[in-house]
């Protein structure tokens, strides 16, 4: 379910207004016209609006993000003990249906680990991470119950996102440009000016998060663990420029 709303953050700008019946062209010793963030110059009558867009969209991807951790005595031991548990792991998640492609290895570190007082090497420390991408969002409990009944001990927590965040962010934009016009009207109402056109339009930028949840590590429950995906907030600001 997405659906689309417009926030009233707008930052409005007259940059020059002639007066009702001025005839046309700059007076003698008149300022030349503003320019603007571009480098161009704003014609005489022009007014410069900041509008954004804000779409909210169910999250319909989840990034999880699991691992193992063992200290041993030597590099061997502590590397096979991590990687048994990592290949129960991918043999688990992928049991639910997650296809291995949606599996990607992000972490994999052999670390020694030397005593305080003499800097002496006393064993190693194999770390090993991956993540999960979960498109059935009714799933993600059940892949870090799985993770943990096969023995990994990192649970870095829950990513959501959106598959396809272009699409949102074209909403996101139309949003924008509709509330810099809404906003252009009002002021031109204000100063007693007809009804703006648009000259030109600038994208200032879209934002498109990535909602986290920090998962604590814990023993493997009876049941599934509940994850909420919540909502996302997919935002979008313009800068525009209307002329009369």
């Amino acid at each position: 379910m997405v659906k689309a709303r417009v926030r009233g953050v707008v930052a409005g700008l007259i940059a020059a207004v002639a007066l009702a019946g001025q005839s046309a062209g700059t007076p003698a010793g008149a300022a030349p016209p503003m320019p603007t963030g571009s480098g161009q110059s704003l014609p005489d009558q022009a007014i410069v609006v900041i509008g954004r867009g804000v779409v909210e969209a169910a999250p319909d991807r989840a990034i999880v993000t699991v691992g193992a951790q063992f200290t041993r005595p030597t590099a061997q031991e502590a590397q096979e003990r991590t990687s048994t548990v990592m290949t129960q792991v991918l043999r688990q998640v992928t049991a639910l249906g997650i296809p291995r492609e949606r599996l990607q290895t992000v972490e994999m570190n052999l670390i020694p680990q030397r005593r305080p007082s003499s800097g002496e090497i006393s064993g190693y420390q194999s770390v090993q991470r991956i993540t999960v991408a979960v498109d059935d969002l009714g799933l993600v409990g059940r892949v870090l119950d799985a993770a943990v009944a096969s023995g990994a001990n990192i649970l870095d927590g829950v990513a959501f996102t959106v598959r396809d965040p272009a699409a949102y962010r074209m909403r996101a934009s139309a949003a924008a440009v509709q509330d810099a016009r809404a906003s252009a009207n009002a002021l031109a109402a204000a100063a007693g000016l007809p009804t703006p056109r648009i000259a030109r339009i600038e994208e200032i930028g879209a934002t498109i998060p990535i909602r986290g949840e920090t998962l604590p590590m814990g023993a493997a429950p009876m049941v599934s663990t509940p994850v909420l995906e919540g909502m996302l907030s997919i935002s979008a600001q313009v800068r525009v420029v209307f002329v009369f």
